[in-house]
């Protein structure tokens, strides 16, 4: 926990801590195959190396804290794609190559996140989410094995809707490990921003789960164009450390279309602006990679806020 100890004290004197940025997008790019199904979590089996390189890239881009590639190694991610036998495995495997990048790298002190995701690939979600009591148990298993395994925190992502995010939220604040809520937003057919489910407003969203627990919550999953004004919400409805991790291009599954990408120099731009307005800890969602966490770097991760 010296790791969580450094970034906690990196925020009390002021300073931005970095997050590291996209792992699935950032491994298809590197010609990584993604499963139909579920995504990026076969390639902790079969492409090892390349996931262990993506986590030094971005420790050596000066990520303070590196994300594991568990968001798609849930049950309900792996059901579909018949790999619940290797559940546990992707798991722990997951939280290895980042331990070992982190010592490969040689920077210390690095925190390491294991990533929930109580969010699914499915196009009828009824048929990979088990009954809710089950599902809170599942959640529940994936949240002590990451941190079994080592994690030092964990990150609950694409918050999407209430009742999914807050059994996965209350599984993780089970842990005692500290939890941190990323929230993903996308605009309705009237145009309106809401929670990625698009049935709850994102402040109904935090307000909500917010009671459950969570140490810092962010704006992430969401276009960079769309997340000021979510971070703006966010910023009205929790008052405890804000984060944004926003993404650039678009999904079609299982494959991120990278044609109209954010250059580093126009991300770090916007982060900026995130900053200003009381972020404190940024990284990058899908289809931002280690160049544009090394532009953040070299422009605020040297200043007080």
């Amino acid at each position: 926990m010296a790791a969580m100890r450094c970034i906690e004290e990196k925020l009390e004197q002021g300073q931005v801590v970095l997050l590291d940025g996209a792992t699935g997008t950032e491994l298809e790019k590197r010609g990584v195959p993604m499963n139909s199904k579920a995504w990026s979590a076969e390639a902790i089996a079969t492409h090892p190396s390349i996931v262990q390189a993506v986590h030094e890239d971005y420790i050596q881009a000066g990520a303070d804290i590196v994300t594991v590639n568990s968001f798609s190694t849930a049950r309900h991610m792996l059901l579909p794609a018949g790999l619940t036998g290797q559940f546990r495995h992707l798991n722990v495997e997951a939280v290895n190559l980042a331990i070992r990048a982190r010592d490969t790298a040689g920077i210390q002190p690095v925190a390491i996140a294991g990533s929930i995701a109580p969010t699914t690939f499915c196009a009828d979600p009824t048929k990979c989410y088990p009954p809710l009591h089950e599902a809170y148990l599942w959640y529940l298993e994936q949240a002590e094995l990451l941190v079994e395994a080592g994690v030092d925190l964990l990150l609950i992502e694409m918050i999407e809707d209430i009742e999914q995010g807050s059994l996965a939220v209350k599984a993780a604040c089970s842990t005692g490990v500290p939890v941190w809520l990323g929230f993903s937003c996308r605009r309705n057919d009237t145009n309106d921003l809401m929670l990625w489910g698009r049935e709850h407003t994102l402040v109904e969203g935090v307000e909500t789960i917010a009671k459950i627990g969570g140490s810092a919550a962010f704006i992430m999953h969401t276009d960079v164009y769309d997340t000021s004004e979510a971070f703006s919400q966010l910023k009205s409805s929790w008052k405890g450390t804000l984060g944004v991790y926003a993404h650039s291009g678009h999904f079609v599954m299982p494959h991120w279309k990278f044609n109209d990408t954010i250059s580093p120099q126009a991300y770090a731009k916007e982060a900026g602006e995130w900053i200003k307005s009381g972020a404190r800890i940024i990284g990058g969602c899908c289809g931002i990679g280690p160049a544009h966490i090394s532009e953040i770097k070299r422009q605020y991760c040297s200043s007080k806020f």
